[in-house]
């Protein structure tokens, strides 16, 4: 770990960051919200990925309201899209974090590996994914397991989504305490 922590602190810049960042919100903001509509168009029935878990009735629930050809679509995105827009924002917010830790001379620290710390999220988003999938392949039929596995999963991949904001709001305060006292 120390190696990909040194690799990404080796590279984190501006440009790099905002570049990945762009390509987040391209997804977040254009991409998944384009193939939702597709399976949702009311946006009205939810995503078992923005939840903070649910149960497997409230996952099947979901499921069974997007009908045949919406579990179809949302089969492609859970399969392709959704496990490429885990690995743009794991890498967007390790390179930030980098970048953040680096202006404030912290990637010299003891804790400088924490820099990392999103790749915790991107294995849960991905198990998360790969429970939704089996659930979609198994409809009609209800597998609990996989309901609660990816439910769980979720709830992982919050937690360090949250580890993660906190690291970039320590980050940015830290480096507007420094430009402040370098005034």
């Amino acid at each position: 770990m120390k190696k990909l922590s040194d690799f990404f602190y080796s590279r984190a810049n501006g440009y790099l960051v905002l570049g990945f960042l762009a390509l987040q919100f391209t997804f977040s903001g254009a991409i998944l919200p384009y193939f939702q509509k597709q399976f949702d168009p009311e946006l009205n029935r939810g995503l078992m990925d923005l939840s903070f878990g649910f149960t497997p009735e409230k996952g099947y629930s979901i499921i069974e309201s997007y009908g045949e050809k919406g579990r179809e679509i949302y089969f492609f995105v859970e399969s392709f899209v959704d496990v490429i827009y885990p690995i743009a924002y794991t890498i967007a917010f390790i390179l930030l974090v980098s970048f953040l830790f680096k202006k404030n001379g912290w990637n010299k620290q003891r804790f400088a590996i924490l820099n990392v710390i999103p790749i915790g999220g991107l294995i849960f988003d991905l198990c998360e994914n790969y429970g939704i999938v089996q659930m979609l392949r198994a409809f009609p039929e209800k597998v609990d397991f996989w309901a609660t596995f990816a439910s769980n999963s979720g709830l992982i991949k919050w937690i360090f989504a949250g580890i993660t904001v906190l690291m970039v709001l320590c980050g940015l305060v830290g480096w507007a305490i420094k430009a402040l006292k370098n005034r």
